[in-house]
């Protein structure tokens, strides 16, 4: 068994160690967070010791930190709390085994972190209800027939499609209802009908106009193939020379 502790005295740091060995732990004793933190990342660690405060910082992280390496690891938090402003930190620390004042007597912590690690059914327990909780959290899959029926199945690449998803839908259908009901004249469309539309009147002026070059090209050539038409004179022309 392998316990770190951490604790700003150097004085009670020692006697501490000892308690532990004396119960037969291999010791790992830090004064610093930093050092604490590298620790359990390269070690595995069964048990921690250490106060609350290190130079005015919780130390709480290092426990969730050395819980993530070894789910059964068992904490022991050395505080100035009352009673009454403890049992929140149960809920935060899931490894927290138990709170004893900074003062406590070096055996009586010995005896503490034994019994910690050696209750092994509740570390079990913890770990069983930790992964509950973790699958509990993990976002339910959405029914692909379900998001098809309604019209919301989302493209294999929106950014192509242009085509909005389902999530899109969900967060724009409040504001759309508001504006419905604000002007019931209005009317929803959609882009891609939108763009269809204006594609479809670009396609039609494109044409006329190709129409229009075609009438002007057939003109230009009867002129290039009459040009007798060129030298017609206009009808002022002959009445100036009946006069």
């Amino acid at each position: 068994m392998k316990a770190l502790i951490l604790r700003a005295d150097a004085k009670a740091s020692v006697e501490t160690a000892q308690a532990l060995i004396d119960k037969g732990f291999q010791i790992l004793s830090v004064d610093t967070q930093a050092v604490a933190h590298a620790l359990i990342r390269v070690d595995t660690i069964d048990l921690l010791v250490m106060d609350e405060r290190i130079e005015g910082q919780l130390t709480h992280a290092i426990a969730l930190s050395g819980e993530r390496r070894n789910p059964y690891l068992s904490a022991i938090l050395l505080t100035d709390r009352t009673a009454d402003e403890t049992d929140d930190l149960y809920d935060l620390i899931p490894s927290l085994y138990g709170m004893v004042g900074s003062d406590t007597a070096p055996q009586l912590l010995g005896k503490l972190a034994l019994s910690a690690v050696s209750n092994v059914e509740t570390a079990v327990a913890r770990v069983a209800q930790n992964a509950s909780a973790d699958q509990a959290d993990e976002t339910p899959q959405l029914d692909p027939m379900v998001l098809a029926r309604a019209g919301m199945m989302p493209p294999r690449d929106d950014s192509e499609s242009g085509a909005p998803c389902y999530a899109d839908v969900a967060i724009a259908a409040p504001a759309m209802a508001e504006v419905a009901a604000t002007d019931p004249a209005f009317t929803f469309h959609r882009m891609e009908d939108v763009v269809a539309e204006q594609s479809q009147e670009v396609d039609k002026r494109a044409v006329l106009e190709d129409v229009e070059d075609a009438i002007s090209a057939e003109v230009a050539a009867l002129f290039h193939k009459h040009p007798l038409l060129h030298r017609v004179q206009s009808p002022q022309s002959f009445a100036a020379k009946a006069g």
